[in-house]
Protein backbone atom coordinates (compact mmCIF):
# COMPACT_ATOMS: atom_id res chain seq x y z
CA UNK A 1 0.00 0.00 0.00
CA UNK A 2 1.43 3.58 -1.13
CA UNK A 3 2.10 6.27 1.60
CA UNK A 4 -1.01 8.04 0.72
CA UNK A 5 -3.27 5.74 1.51
CA UNK A 6 -1.81 4.61 4.63
CA UNK A 7 -1.96 8.25 5.70
CA UNK A 8 -5.63 8.00 4.51
CA UNK A 9 -6.65 4.87 6.81
CA UNK A 10 -7.75 3.86 3.64
CA UNK A 11 -7.26 0.01 3.40
CA UNK A 12 -8.22 -1.99 0.19
CA UNK A 13 -9.97 -5.86 0.59
CA UNK A 14 -7.81 -8.20 2.38
CA UNK A 15 -5.49 -5.08 3.85
CA UNK A 16 -9.00 -3.64 5.22
CA UNK A 17 -10.15 -7.13 7.10
CA UNK A 18 -6.35 -7.48 8.03
CA UNK A 19 -6.17 -3.93 9.62
CA UNK A 20 -9.74 -4.01 10.74
CA UNK A 21 -8.79 -7.30 12.75
CA UNK A 22 -6.03 -5.69 14.11
CA UNK A 23 -8.29 -2.55 15.69
CA UNK A 24 -10.20 -5.73 17.36
CA UNK A 25 -7.19 -6.89 19.40
CA UNK A 26 -5.40 -3.96 19.88
CA UNK A 27 -8.15 -1.66 20.96
CA UNK A 28 -10.41 -2.09 24.70
CA UNK A 29 -13.98 -2.03 23.09
CA UNK A 30 -16.72 -2.43 24.56
CA UNK A 31 -19.54 -2.90 22.45
CA UNK A 32 -19.95 -2.58 18.49
CA UNK A 33 -23.09 -1.34 16.61
CA UNK A 34 -23.02 -1.60 12.85
CA UNK A 35 -25.07 0.58 11.09
CA UNK A 36 -26.92 -0.08 8.30
CA UNK A 37 -29.86 0.37 5.73
CA UNK A 38 -32.43 -2.31 4.67
CA UNK A 39 -29.95 -2.92 1.27
CA UNK A 40 -26.78 -3.54 2.67
CA UNK A 41 -27.95 -5.47 5.61
CA UNK A 42 -29.65 -7.88 3.02
CA UNK A 43 -26.76 -8.26 0.58
CA UNK A 44 -23.66 -6.99 2.39
CA UNK A 45 -23.75 -7.17 5.60
CA UNK A 46 -23.62 -11.11 5.68
CA UNK A 47 -20.63 -11.17 3.93
CA UNK A 48 -18.74 -8.81 6.01
CA UNK A 49 -20.26 -10.88 9.50
CA UNK A 50 -18.67 -13.91 7.67
CA UNK A 51 -15.63 -12.26 6.36
CA UNK A 52 -14.88 -10.88 10.01
CA UNK A 53 -15.06 -13.44 12.54
CA UNK A 54 -13.90 -12.32 15.16
CA UNK A 55 -16.55 -9.98 15.96
CA UNK A 56 -17.58 -10.67 19.41
CA UNK A 57 -21.36 -11.91 18.89
CA UNK A 58 -22.34 -11.10 22.36
CA UNK A 59 -20.90 -7.23 21.95
CA UNK A 60 -22.57 -6.51 18.92
CA UNK A 61 -25.92 -4.64 17.33
CA UNK A 62 -26.99 -4.25 14.13
CA UNK A 63 -28.86 -0.90 13.37
CA UNK A 64 -31.43 -0.71 10.08
CA UNK A 65 -32.73 2.50 8.53
CA UNK A 66 -34.03 2.70 5.84
CA UNK A 67 -32.52 4.20 2.58
CA UNK A 68 -31.84 6.79 0.54
CA UNK A 69 -30.73 10.77 1.24
CA UNK A 70 -34.05 11.41 3.29
CA UNK A 71 -32.69 9.85 6.25
CA UNK A 72 -29.81 12.02 6.88
CA UNK A 73 -32.04 14.56 8.73
CA UNK A 74 -32.05 15.48 12.07
CA UNK A 75 -34.58 13.42 12.98
CA UNK A 76 -32.97 10.11 12.08
CA UNK A 77 -30.02 11.31 13.49
CA UNK A 78 -31.76 11.64 16.98
CA UNK A 79 -33.14 8.14 17.02
CA UNK A 80 -29.62 6.98 16.48
CA UNK A 81 -28.67 8.88 19.50
CA UNK A 82 -31.40 7.41 21.43
CA UNK A 83 -30.70 3.78 19.91
CA UNK A 84 -26.79 4.01 20.68
CA UNK A 85 -28.24 4.91 24.87
CA UNK A 86 -30.78 2.34 24.94
CA UNK A 87 -27.86 -0.40 23.80
CA UNK A 88 -25.43 1.51 26.82
CA UNK A 89 -22.43 2.74 24.14
CA UNK A 90 -19.89 4.06 25.68
CA UNK A 91 -16.93 5.97 25.12
CA UNK A 92 -15.03 2.87 24.21
CA UNK A 93 -18.10 1.79 21.58
CA UNK A 94 -17.27 1.20 18.42
CA UNK A 95 -19.44 2.22 15.12
CA UNK A 96 -19.54 0.77 11.95
CA UNK A 97 -21.09 2.24 8.94
CA UNK A 98 -21.93 0.05 6.12
CA UNK A 99 -23.31 1.63 3.67
CA UNK A 100 -23.01 4.29 0.46
CA UNK A 101 -22.49 8.14 1.32
CA UNK A 102 -25.86 8.45 3.30
CA UNK A 103 -24.97 5.88 6.66
CA UNK A 104 -21.33 7.18 6.30
CA UNK A 105 -22.10 10.82 6.44
CA UNK A 106 -25.16 10.11 8.76
CA UNK A 107 -23.18 7.12 11.06
CA UNK A 108 -19.80 9.61 11.26
CA UNK A 109 -21.80 12.58 12.62
CA UNK A 110 -23.75 10.42 14.79
CA UNK A 111 -20.46 9.25 16.65
CA UNK A 112 -18.68 11.97 16.38
CA UNK A 113 -21.19 13.73 18.57
CA UNK A 114 -22.14 11.30 21.03
CA UNK A 115 -20.61 10.92 24.27
CA UNK A 116 -18.09 14.00 22.97
CA UNK A 117 -17.01 11.34 20.47
CA UNK A 118 -16.44 7.71 19.79
CA UNK A 119 -14.64 5.55 17.13
CA UNK A 120 -16.22 4.42 14.06
CA UNK A 121 -15.19 2.48 10.97
CA UNK A 122 -16.48 2.89 7.57
CA UNK A 123 -17.14 0.26 5.01
CA UNK A 124 -18.53 2.08 1.88
CA UNK A 125 -20.64 -0.16 0.05
CA UNK A 126 -20.94 1.97 -3.29
CA UNK A 127 -18.46 2.98 -5.74
CA UNK A 128 -19.94 6.58 -4.93
CA UNK A 129 -18.50 6.17 -1.88
CA UNK A 130 -15.70 4.26 -2.03
CA UNK A 131 -14.63 7.31 -4.28
CA UNK A 132 -15.57 10.04 -2.73
CA UNK A 133 -17.90 10.35 0.96
CA UNK A 134 -15.95 7.92 2.64
CA UNK A 135 -13.07 9.85 2.56
CA UNK A 136 -11.86 13.34 3.75
CA UNK A 137 -13.11 12.66 7.13
CA UNK A 138 -16.73 14.79 5.97
CA UNK A 139 -19.60 13.39 8.12
CA UNK A 140 -23.15 15.45 8.60
CA UNK A 141 -26.78 16.09 7.28
CA UNK A 142 -28.66 17.59 5.46
CA UNK A 143 -30.79 20.62 7.07
CA UNK A 144 -33.43 23.28 6.55
CA UNK A 145 -33.57 22.06 2.89
CA UNK A 146 -29.63 22.09 2.53
CA UNK A 147 -27.28 19.13 1.67
CA UNK A 148 -24.50 18.61 4.52
CA UNK A 149 -25.87 21.99 5.67
CA UNK A 150 -24.41 20.59 9.49
CA UNK A 151 -21.62 18.82 9.80
CA UNK A 152 -17.99 17.54 10.99
CA UNK A 153 -14.61 16.68 9.72
CA UNK A 154 -13.77 13.70 11.81
CA UNK A 155 -11.20 10.78 10.64
CA UNK A 156 -12.39 7.09 11.41
CA UNK A 157 -9.85 4.76 12.47
CA UNK A 158 -10.46 3.69 8.96
CA UNK A 159 -11.72 3.14 5.86
CA UNK A 160 -12.44 -0.38 4.28
CA UNK A 161 -12.87 -0.51 0.64
CA UNK A 162 -14.17 -3.98 -0.47
CA UNK A 163 -14.65 -4.43 -4.14
CA UNK A 164 -17.23 -7.76 -4.09
CA UNK A 165 -19.91 -5.47 -2.21
CA UNK A 166 -19.87 -3.46 -5.55
CA UNK A 167 -21.57 -6.85 -7.04
CA UNK A 168 -25.16 -5.82 -5.69
CA UNK A 169 -25.14 -3.03 -7.32
CA UNK A 170 -27.50 -1.42 -10.28
CA UNK A 171 -25.77 -0.45 -13.14
CA UNK A 172 -27.17 3.38 -12.58
CA UNK A 173 -25.46 3.34 -9.05
CA UNK A 174 -22.08 2.01 -10.84
CA UNK A 175 -22.46 5.04 -13.57
CA UNK A 176 -23.06 7.18 -10.87
CA UNK A 177 -19.77 6.47 -8.72
CA UNK A 178 -17.74 6.55 -12.22
CA UNK A 179 -18.08 9.83 -13.00
CA UNK A 180 -17.08 10.62 -9.30
CA UNK A 181 -14.01 8.96 -10.76
CA UNK A 182 -14.21 10.76 -13.51
CA UNK A 183 -13.91 14.45 -12.01
CA UNK A 184 -11.26 13.05 -9.88
CA UNK A 185 -9.11 12.31 -12.62
CA UNK A 186 -9.75 15.83 -14.27
CA UNK A 187 -8.42 17.15 -10.69
CA UNK A 188 -5.41 15.07 -10.27
CA UNK A 189 -4.06 15.05 -13.67
CA UNK A 190 -4.32 14.63 -17.23
CA UNK A 191 -2.52 11.05 -17.23
CA UNK A 192 -4.97 9.55 -14.70
CA UNK A 193 -7.92 10.87 -17.00
CA UNK A 194 -6.80 9.44 -19.55
CA UNK A 195 -6.49 6.46 -17.80
CA UNK A 196 -9.84 5.90 -16.38
CA UNK A 197 -11.84 7.22 -19.54
CA UNK A 198 -9.81 3.84 -21.24
CA UNK A 199 -11.30 1.76 -19.05
CA UNK A 200 -14.93 0.97 -19.02
CA UNK A 201 -17.13 1.01 -15.78
CA UNK A 202 -17.23 -2.31 -14.36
Amino acid sequence: MNNELAQARVFLDSEALENFGRILKTKSISKIAILCDSNTQEYCLPALLAALPDLPADRLEVLEIEPGEGQKDIEVLAQLWEAFGALDLDRKSLLINLGGGVITDLGGFAAACYMRGIDFVNFPTTLLAMTDASVGAKTGINFGGFKNRIGLFVEPLMVGIIPAFLKSLPEEEVLSGWAELLKHGLIADSEHYEELIRRKPK
